[in-house]
């Protein structure tokens, strides 16, 4: 094997493995929506014979995933174990929490999406305009995400978003007439 064919490629070629915790980190998430995959798969009613179970092709992809997700701790424990003495190897990227934090906020916009019950109209002259939760939680989140991670003030922020909601809002609704949810 040559050397080439014994590398990792990533977006970044010069990124390297994650570290040994980051893949811990990965491996608990993969199993754990591995596990919930398995256990809904089997929750589905089996009206033939277990070959002809609609959950048998979802439990066996959750299967694969479950030990891949056990390799894959397996690996980043060998890492970790083969690191020298000094070296913690379970230490965060700096960007972590932040990451973790735009992932919590997405989180909260899906469920806005979903749960939101706004809807209003603004007349403007001969034009009708109607707001909505897309609006609305797109509005809430795009200013948060603007002002956690691009650090401008909050008008600046709002506007910003308010901006991008109204051009996104228009164009659907006026160009291609598709209703946003």
């Amino acid at each position: 094997m040559t050397e080439q064919e014994d590398t990792v490629l990533s977006e970044d070629p010069n990124a390297g493995l994650a570290t040994p915790l980051m893949d811990l980190v990965a491996a608990g998430i993969i199993a754990a929506i591995a596990i919930w995959f398995a256990v809904e798969s089997l929750r589905l009613p089996v009206p033939g014979g277990l070959i002809t179970a609609p959950g048998l092709l979802s439990f066996l992809t959750a299967g694969s995933l479950l030990i891949m997700s056990g390799l894959m701790a397996a690996a980043a424990l060998r890492r970790k174990r083969a690191l020298p003495p000094g070296i913690p190897g379970f230490e965060l990227p700096a960007d972590f929490w932040r990451s973790i934090l735009l992932g919590a906020i997405l989180v909260v916009y899906v469920a806005a999406l979903q749960f939101l019950p706004v809807a209003a109209a603004v007349k403007i002259g001969s034009l009708r305009l109607v707001i909505g939760n897309f609006e609305v939680a797109t509005l809430a989140i795009l200013a948060t995400i603007l002002r956690v991670f691009w650090r401008r003030t909050l008008w600046t922020c709002l506007a910003v978003a308010f901006g991008w909601v109204a051009f996104l809002s228009i164009v659907f609704r006026l160009v291609f007439e598709i209703q946003l949810p």
